[in-house]
């Protein structure tokens, strides 16, 4: 398009803008939206005054300046979709200039099938998985079609949904490049769909089209495997169709129905938390499929898809007592691949996963127990990887496989979410830096369909994290959609009375452990149920897209009369309290109510952002009360101690409303004094940490916290990081922790991370900004470290901020932010702005 000598513009001292994308993807085949959000980013030194937008039904007529569907001016670097509604398979093509300069390249968006009558395909799978009764099937199932293509094919498109994980192979070959599709959801509310491009794998002549299935969350029958819960009774099915579209306008369609054949196939079990289980050969006759009735109706999904994004070699490979046990030296969530020339035949090859080591053997005391992959070959040589199964483990206990062949024939597939990776931090100082690390590898190690809390254990979607955490997501990953879509499961997870239950989509309900006398507390504390208000308006805030306010709006109004029902005189007394926390005498109503009246302030921002400023002004006077009796209840006139005195108390104190300067110096000095009758080591939980950290950082407290997150001989991220972490671990106390069971690959307590990025190197959008429109530049340069730096591709394009001392002690800080961002830049004693 660059050469294009219709659509190129005159001279001009902007780059092309970039990163185009539809809803918050790039280049989606199988949109979720009919009218989704456009943005592009924009890097240079000169501020552009307008950008041109140009929407055309073809390619060629975009190259040639032909905007037949769209030809918009646009002050920013996003766009409502400017056309009419996208029609079912329609594909749009679309470019950006700024001030009539080069053009970017050309981006697409296209739209899936609207209508569930357009399927015309039926969810099938194996008889056997309907036969009624608890008992297991012997297998997985396959199925299959043959068709035939007689002529040139111009695209062809795969539209898929299950229950369960579907492989889809067209002749023979992967047919789409993800994996575990089509990801989770309630199944007794939706399913998800995916589309996919297909064109290449389409040949002329007769074509084949295989579908393996796997358990995925659809199928958890307990016993011989360890599982987090129990689901059986349903058959896991797939439902597809395919369309190849030919020149003279005609298609070649294929759908699942019941001319289709069936079998049981060498995935003799594929357990999404126990394992899987495949013996090459395995099969039984093929046989007609059969139909599935009465499912779930189709949801678009709207993350990316799940991917491979590395690959480990072992690190370390050793023989203890018997066992081969493999080392690849980063706690991570993936699948082993074995690419075998020296396989005993009818041999089973077990692959056992751990987080840690225990006497030098494997210890499944953190993941759940058991869990194991096995690979039955019929030759010497043989390639397996499992299909339906992902762990999280560091190690592996090897059997039926050499030391010697180990080396060379196993590798270690990373698995995440396809999330574009956006930021980084770096630093001089190795701590910093390796605190980045662990967290951003637990941030990877739970980002799949949901983001899960551990890639093990639970493989489920609590929700205080991604609202707490929000910033540390969206400054390393652009999360725009993903998220997006994890509203839409909170949103059918609703209960009929208004609860936001603490899981998304809610695979199990936890109401069989109480925590400090709550039986429910697992399922329904406030501080997780707000992320159905926290997450749509830091999505606005982050990306300037409001439409999932809107859309989250209903679900927000009914949580929020759900919370009146179970208040006492403007208090909230039930959940978790400060979880995870070392200091438990932060009381329980303290932390409900103040996440109460924080997430109806919230409440009152996104209504009035989305012009429903009558309900704005609702929720806040609602939240005024609240803050009202906040202060009421928890801090003690005569004393003037917040709560019971703990870190966690007058953290959350230091974040609540009504309170004047006199009593913020207060708070200041309450909070300083816990920390030093602790010991000056951390002991606040999960819901106080952000708090705190802010506090300590606003009363210029920096370093302080910098020498309390050090600490190795005291629970905290030293104590993990002198433990040889190489993940975040779900408890303070690392290996030790108990409570929870202590996961080693969580990134709930990585809100520190947000520290370092914002505050020690010093970018931050602005107070009020929306998009990253306006940053804020303040950098606070710790005491013996000599650099930071952290590099982030905002919406609006990419940003730099760095600093380092010289000889003389000098701080130099260099920013490099495109010139239509407006900043300012605040500069500690002793820096100076290099220009």
């Amino acid at each position: 398009m660059a050469g294009s000598k219709s659509v190129m513009g005159s001279a001009s001292t902007h780059p092309a803008p970039r990163a185009l994308q539809a809803d918050g993807l790039s280049d989606p085949v199988g949109v979720r939206s009919p009218r989704p959000w456009l943005s592009w980013k924009l890097d240079g030194p000169v501020a552009p005054d307008h950008f041109r937008v140009l929407g055309a039904s073809t390619l060629q007529r975009l190259v040639e300046g032909e905007g037949d569907v769209f030809d918009i001016t646009v002050a920013g670097t996003t766009a409502e979709w400017p056309a009419a509604e996208l029609q079912s398979r329609q594909r749009v093509w679309w470019a950006v200039s700024a001030d009539d300069g080069p053009w970017s390249d050309p981006a697409f968006v296209e739209a899936p099938l609207w209508h569930p009558e357009e399927w015309q395909a039926t969810p099938i799978t194996h008889q056997e998985w309907l036969r009624p009764g608890a008992i297991a099937p012997a297998a997985l199932p396959q199925l299959r079609t043959t068709f035939s293509i007689h002529s040139k094919v111009t695209s062809a498109r795969l539209y898929l949904t299950g229950a369960g994980v579907v492989v889809p192979d067209l002749n023979g070959n992967r047919a789409i490049d993800a994996e575990l599709e089509p990801g989770y959801s309630d199944l007794r509310v939706s399913t998800l769909a995916t589309a996919w491009d297909v064109t290449d794998a389409i040949r002329d002549g007769v074509n084949s089209l295989e579908l393996t299935l796997a358990s995925g969350i659809a199928y958890l029958p307990s016993g011989k495997r360890y599982t987090k819960f129990e689901r059986t009774g349903e058959p896991v099915w797939a439902q597809v169709r395919l369309e190849a579209s030919h020149p003279d306008g005609t298609s070649t369609v294929v759908v699942t129905d019941d001319t289709w054949q069936a079998r049981l196939g060498p995935v003799v079990t594929s357990h999404w938390y126990g394992g899987e289980t495949f013996v090459d050969g395995h099969a039984t006759p093929w046989e007609p499929a059969v139909l599935v009735k009465a499912v779930a109706p189709v949801r678009w999904r709207a993350a990316p898809p799940v991917r491979v994004v590395d690959v480990l070699r072992p690190q370390h490979i050793r023989h203890h007592k018997g066992h081969l046990v493999v080392d690849f030296g980063t706690n991570c969530a993936g699948r082993l691949r074995l690419q075998l020339s020296a396989a005993r035949p009818t041999e089973p090859i077990v692959l056992t996963p751990s987080e840690l080591l225990k006497d030098g053997f494997v210890d499944q005391s953190t993941t759940g127990s058991p869990i194991w992959d096995s690979f039955t070959p019929v030759s010497p040589r043989a390639e397996w990887t499992p299909i339906g199964v992902y762990h999280g483990a560091r190690y592996w206990d090897v059997t039926g496989v050499s030391a010697e062949e180990a080396g060379q024939a196993i590798e270690l597939e990373v698995l995440r979410a396809d999330n574009q990776r956006v930021g980084e931090f770096s630093s001089s100082d190795q701590f910093l830096s390796r605190l980045h690390e662990i967290i951003d590898r637990a941030v990877q190690s739970n980002m799949f369909s949901v983001f899960t809390d551990c890639p093990h254990r639970e493989k489920l979607g609590w929700l205080e994290q991604i609202h707490y955490c929000f910033s540390v997501l969206a400054r390393g990953y652009d999360v725009h959609a993903h998220l997006g879509d994890i509203v839409r499961h909170m949103i059918e997870a609703q209960t009929p009375d208004g609860l936001i239950p603490n899981i998304a989509p809610e695979l199990v309900v936890f109401n069989e452990y109480p925590v400090k006398g709550d039986i429910d507390a697992f399922r329904n504390d406030p501080n997780w149920g707000r992320a159905i208000i926290d997450v749509p308006w830091l999505l606005y805030r982050q990306y300037g897209d409001s439409r999932i306010i809107i859309e989250a709006l209903p679900a927000i109004t009914r949580y929020l009369a759900y919370l009146d029902t179970r208040a006492t005189h403007h208090i909230l007394d039930f959940g978790l309290g400060d979880w995870i926390e070392v200091d438990t005498t932060t009381p329980r109503d303290m932390v409900a109510t103040h996440g109460w009246a924080s997430m109806l302030d919230t409440a009152a921002d996104s209504a009035s952002a989305v012009g429903f400023d009558d309900l704005g002004k609702i929720w806040r006077a609602r939240a005024d009360k609240v803050w009202a009796a906040f202060r009421s209840r928890f801090w003690e006139p005569r004393t003037g101690v917040w709560g019971s005195g703990s870190q966690g108390s007058w953290a959350l104190a230091w974040s609540s409303r009504h309170a004047d300067s006199d009593a913020t110096h207060a708070i200041a000095r309450g909070l300083l004094d816990a920390i030093s009758r602790a010991g000056d080591t951390l002991t606040v939980g999960e819901i106080s940490l952000p708090h705190l950290i802010r506090a300590l950082t606003e009363i210029g407290q920096a370093d302080k916290l910098n020498r309390l997150i050090r600490h190795q001989n005291a629970p905290g991220y030293g104590h993990q990081i002198d433990e040889g972490a190489s993940s975040l671990a779900e408890s303070w106390q690392g290996t030790e922790g108990q409570t929870g069971v202590a996961s080693q690959n969580h990134f709930m307590l990585g809100v520190i991370d947000d520290w370092l990025t914002g505050d020690v190197a010093g970018l931050r959008q602005a107070p009020g900004s929306v998009g990253w429109e306006k940053v804020v530049i303040r950098p606070y340069p710790l005491q013996g470290v000599d650099t930071v730096s952290t590099t982030f591709d905002s919406p609006q394009g990419r940003m730099t901020v760095a600093w380092e001392r010289d000889q003389d002690g000098t701080v130099v800080v260099t920013v490099d932010l495109p010139a239509h961002v407006e900043r300012e830049v605040i500069l500690p004693p002793n820096a100076v702005l290099r220009r």
